[in-house]
């Protein structure tokens, strides 16, 4: 069955009306030197992470930059006034896909896990300051595209999952102390390029959701403790090229729905019931956009669970929700990246949700949220 979706398309110039909208990226200089961008040198960015590496209570940020061919990768600092120093992860470039930031060690502060394409991937640790030191590789070399972060046997120590394009997963279990074993996700096709992970059924262990390229379905696997997996089901056509997934109750109606990003062809929401099926769906986007990308949240606090799309080569695009059962479309610009990852949170601390995107060959670029400004 498939949901009836109305779209209100709203064109947006950079200034003025993407401000009047909810989205503001202030662009004093022209488009080749906006100011609200990290740094000026322009990479083959894959992902950014935010996060308060330094304990000041300002979200900063790390970018993964390289993708197949070794960059630099970077810690930038939030002053409260934009990201106005910046550092090195390490003198040494990588083929990076993603650099995320999480507490691996417990000791409170954010440590990074460096995924790269057929490198060792790395973990860096922090010394509350802000301040990373390599620790050592894990895991081993891949065709590497993105990293899930939870803890999956709740133990207390956050997991991880290297997710692979036609290889198996690779999950590493956190045994404390920056110890992990890692092991094969057992799944008979592989390709994947993202994990969302959430409880889907309620039973307190976190569950698997594969966002599959190649011509493979998109996969639910359900974990049934003891760092044991099995499959659940498939769900969508098998034909999407899905890039992104990501869970909430997009309707408000108690059941966990699953949004994906799609590569030539429409975006798509599965709706979750009450028996665990999927069957219901609503397309969102021009069906011949390339959706690299997708991050949730509630950017006007009205109850309803928004979506922002990273597009390759179209306007990156903010959908609101109406009533959990159609979209108001915002184009953060109307200029075109190559944008191959999109995170939310809240970067002037003033309590609504901003947006943080990833370009390759292009600055990487933060949109400030100024829906409070409506009120």
């Amino acid at each position: 069955m498939k949901r009836t979706v109305k779209f209100y398309f709203l064109f947006l110039p950079l200034l003025a009306t993407a401000q009047e909208h909810g989205f503001f990226s202030r662009n004093d200089m022209g488009v080749d030197e906006p100011s609200f961008s990290f740094g000026t040198v322009k990479q083959r960015s894959a992902s950014i992470s935010l996060g308060d590496v330094n304990n000041d209570g300002k979200l900063d940020a790390v970018t993964a930059n390289g993708r197949h061919w070794p960059e630099t990768n970077f810690v930038f600092y939030n002053s409260g006034k934009g990201f106005n120093s910046m550092r090195r992860l390490d003198p040494l470039s990588s083929t990076s896909y993603a650099a995320e930031l999480v507490d691996l060690d417990n000791d409170g502060d954010l440590d990074i896990i460096e995924i790269n394409d057929d490198a060792p991937h790395v973990i860096y640790t922090n010394d509350g300051l802000g301040h990373f030191k390599f620790h050592s590789e894990v895991a081993e070399s891949s065709n590497a595209r993105n990293v899930a972060l939870d803890d999956l046997d709740n133990n207390g120590y956050v997991d991880f999952i290297i997710t692979n394009r036609r290889q198996q997963n690779v999950v590493c279990y956190n045994n404390g102390g920056l110890s992990f074993d890692c092991s094969k996700l057992e799944t008979q096709r592989n390709s994947t390029i993202d994990i969302a992970i959430k409880d889907m059924d309620n039973d307190g262990l976190p569950d698997l959701i594969l966002a599959n390229r190649d011509n493979i379905p998109n996969e639910i696997y359900m974990n049934k403790g003891n760092r044991q997996f099995t499959k659940k089901l498939d769900f969508g056509s098998g034909t999407f090229e899905t890039r992104s997934v990501a869970v909430a109750d997009m309707d408000n109606d108690g059941y966990l729905d699953i949004v994906t990003g799609n590569i030539n062809s429409a975006n798509i929401i599965y709706f979750g019931n009450e028996n665990f099926e999927f069957k219901e769906t609503m397309a969102f986007g021009v069906g011949n956009t390339d959706t690299y990308s997708i991050a949730l949240a509630d950017f006007n606090k009205d109850g309803f669970i928004d979506i922002v799309t990273a597009n390759y080569q179209k306007p990156n695009t903010v959908f609101m929700s109406i009533g959990g059962d159609s979209f108001e479309q915002i184009n953060l610009t109307d200029m075109a990246s190559r944008t191959y990852d999109v995170v939310v949170g809240d970067i002037d601390a003033d309590g609504w949700m901003d947006i943080a995107i990833a370009n390759s060959d292009a600055l990487n670029l933060y949109y400030l949220n100024v829906f409070n400004k409506d009120r």
